[in-house]
C-alpha cells in the first residue's frame, strides 16, 4: 500500500467511526451515542456500588409490540428475550376478547399459582390456583378458603334507601324464583345467634330471647298452662297463672272430670297484679276433678 492511499484509508475509518459512536468516558461511566445529528443518547452506570455483570442480547430480532425482558440468569450474565408486552395498564386496558382461550386476554396467573390482591403490601384477596378440589376458591381475609367464597369477617349488604336482600335461588336449573331475607327500618342493630345444634325432633320451632339468642323449642312450650286442683264442692275457683298475665292476655279454661258428666265453666275475673284468673263452674267440683288452663299473650 503506497504512502498516499494509507492515510486516506485511515482518515475514512475515523470519519465512519465518528458517525457511529461519539465517545466513551472512562471516568463518568457514560457511553454517548451520536450519528450525524448534534444531540446524543447516553448510557450510564451508577456512580457507586456497581457489581459487574453482562447483558446478552437475543439472537434474533423480535416482533412488533414485543419487549425485552430477562429470560434467564447464569452467574453474572443475564440473557434478554423478546416477550409480548401485553400488560394491564393502571388506567385500564383495551382488550379484544376476554377469556383464557387462544387470542383472548385475561388478568391472572397462567400456571398453578394463586392470584393474590394486596393493598399497602397486605394481602386481602386470594384466588386458589393450585390444582385440587379447592382450585378457583376465593378467600377474602383468608389464605386458605374452604368454600367457593370464604370471607373471614362480617358481610354487609348495603343499600341506598331500599332494603337489599340475601337471596337463595331455588334448586332448579331453569328456575328463577328465590327465597330472600331482608331487614326493615330499625332504631338499633339486632344480632341473632343461632342454636349450637339441630332440633331434637321434628316440628320444633325457633324462639329467641330479648338479646337475640335463639333456641329450639316445641310449639306452645313457652305458653303458660297447667292443671288446677279445685277445692271439693266449690263453685268459684281462683287459679294462679303467674306474672305473665296482662290486660291483653287470653285465658283458656276447661274442666277435666269423670265421663258422662257435663260441667259448664266460665271466666269471671282476671287479676293482672296477683296473676290469677277466677272461674266459676255450673256445679261444685269433686276433689278428683281438674281445671285445665292456658294463657295466650298477644
Amino acid at each position: 500500500m503506497n504512502s498516499v492511499l494509507r492515510p486516506l484509508l485511515i482518515l475514512s475509518a475515523i470519519i465512519v467511526c465518528q458517525a457511529v459512536m461519539y465517545s466513551q468516558s472512562q471516568t463518568t461511566g457514560t457511553l454517548n451515542l451520536r450519528n450525524t445529528q448534534p444531540e446524543t443518547i447516553s448510557l450510564s452506570i451508577p456512580s457507586a456500588g456497581v457489581t459487574g455483570y453482562k447483558i446478552l442480547l437475543p439472537p434474533t430480532i423480535g416482533q412488533q409490540g414485543q419487549a425485552l425482558t430477562i429470560g434467564s440468569i447464569t452467574g453474572t450474565s443475564a440473557q434478554l428475550d423478546w416477550t409480548n408486552s401485553q400488560f394491564w395498564e393502571l388506567e385500564g386496558s383495551a382488550i379484544s376478547t376476554g377469556g383464557v382461550g387462544a387470542g383472548q386476554q385475561y388478568m391472572g396467573t397462567s400456571n398453578a399459582q394463586d392470584l393474590v390482591f394486596a393493598a399497602n403490601a397486605t394481602e386481602y384477596v386470594r384466588i386458589i390456583g393450585a390444582a385440587g378440589p379447592k382450585q378457583g376458591y376465593i378467600g377474602l381475609g383468608t389464605q386458605s378458603p374452604q368454600a367457593p367464597v370464604d370471607i373471614a369477617g362480617n358481610v354487609l349488604l348495603s343499600n341506598s334507601g331500599s332494603a337489599t336482600e340475601l337471596r337463595f335461588a331455588e334448586p332448579s336449573a331453569g328456575g328463577t324464583d328465590f327465597t330472600a331475607f331482608k331487614a326493615v327500618a330499625q332504631t338499633s342493630s339486632v344480632t341473632y345467634t343461632l342454636p349450637p345444634g339441630a332440633p331434637a325432633q321434628d316440628g320444633m320451632v325457633l324462639t329467641s330471647s330479648i338479646g337475640g339468642t335463639m333456641t329450639w323449642a316445641k310449639p306452645l312450650s313457652t305458653t303458660p298452662m297447667g292443671l288446677f286442683a279445685p277445692t271439693a264442692g266449690s263453685y268459684v275457683h281462683v287459679i294462679p297463672v303467674g306474672a305473665t298475665l296482662t290486660g291483653t292476655s287470653v285465658p283458656i279454661v276447661s274442666v277435666v272430670n269423670a265421663a258422662g258428666t257435663t260441667i259448664g265453666i266460665s271466666i269471671t275475673g282476671r287479676d293482672t297484679v296477683a296473676g290469677t284468673v277466677t272461674v266459676e263452674t255450673s256445679v261444685g267440683l269433686e276433689a278428683t276433678d281438674r281445671i285445665a288452663w292456658a294463657v295466650f299473650n298477644q
